[in-house]
């Protein structure tokens, strides 16, 4: 049988739209349709200890199969994969037939960690970096100024490959394993029908949801609107400190020819720049502040006193 892992293989990213493959060897990214991701704090410092932890994060909220979990690390924060190895078996199946052979298989959850604003992946989709999460959202919700293809073009993928099963060492015929995959969707079919039939009163709210998600060009996932709200929610957190020093600086009795030139704020620390007559004000201003803030630094240069207040 023939080996799974080529050099010479083309990336091509992978998600419900993409043509079927009929010749070629490809390294495949899978759109975040294929995965389900989370960001989440642990009380581990290691990737170990939070993927023993990765089942429990997930437990009641992934549908049945036989799921797998990669975890890696940002900032001191864990993001946990979980996939379901059969279940991306048969999408590559049906995706790549007769003499297609695909060498690698990878998230474009890691492939696309460093993405800035987003990038089109077909006429209604677009990815997105949300709080370092890779999501794919409608593309009435963005601005695409730049298509996948561009990132593909001579892109170095990461080292991380994941494995399905049988596929670690060698491939079957696509045709023998397409049937087997065929096989396996029968089964699953089977078992929604069953599902569908004993929760149709579940059904009709998630079709009342689907509509509100079409009509408001809303994200399709739970995840990806949590996403987008803890994404908003920072906004919002960075945008009230700044209002509220806006307010609590419009108590100061500044003297005549002295005002607020800059203010800038971030999730650790605000930056106050105050256009002043003389240095003696800097203590006299620092005094009335600290009633109301907390000061880490300031600097008095040239008339303009920069003051540091955290956040």
């Amino acid at each position: 049988m023939t080996k799974i892992f080529k050099s010479d293989s083309k990336i091509l990213y992978l998600s419900s739209k993409t043509s079927i493959q009929k010749s070629g060897k490809f390294d495949v990214i899978l759109s975040p349709q294929f995965y389900w991701v989370k960001r989440v704090s642990l009380p581990v410092s290691s990737l170990s200890g939070a993927k023993r932890l990765a089942q429990s994060i997930y437990e009641g909220s992934l549908p049945e199969g036989d799921f797998s979990y990669e975890v890696s690390k940002v900032d001191d924060e864990f993001i946990i994969i979980a996939y379901d190895k059969n279940s991306i078996s048969s999408i590559i199946s049906e995706k790549f037939t007769q003499d297609a052979k695909v060498s690698g298989i990878y998230f474009a959850q890691n492939e696309f960690l460093d993405l800035q604003g987003c990038c089109g992946i077909d006429e209604t989709n677009s990815l997105v970096n949300i709080n370092s999460l890779i999501m794919q959202v409608p593309r009435v919700c963005t601005e695409s100024k730049k298509e996948i293809s561009f990132f593909l073009e001579n892109k170095k993928l990461s080292k991380n490959k994941i494995t399905l099963g049988s596929f670690e060492d060698s491939v079957i015929s696509l045709k023998e394993f397409y049937f087997v995959a065929a096989a396996v969707f029968i089964l699953f079919s089977s078992f929604v029908i069953d599902w569908v039939n004993y929760s149709s009163s579940l059904a009709n709210l998630e079709d009342k949801r689907t509509q509100i998600i079409t009509k408001n060009d809303l994200p399709q996932t739970s995840m990806q609107l949590n996403s987008i709200k803890d994404s908003l929610t920072k906004t919002y957190k960075t945008q009230k400190s700044i209002r509220d020093a806006v307010f609590g600086f419009s108590k100061l009795n500044l003297k005549k020819g002295e005002y607020i030139e800059h203010i800038s704020a971030s999730s650790k620390e605000m930056i106050v720049v105050i256009k002043v007559n003389d240095k003696n004000r800097e203590n006299e201003i620092k005094q009335r502040l600290s009633k109301t803030f907390k000061i880490k630094s300031s600097i008095f240069n040239e008339k303009h006193l920069t003051i540091k207040i955290a956040s």
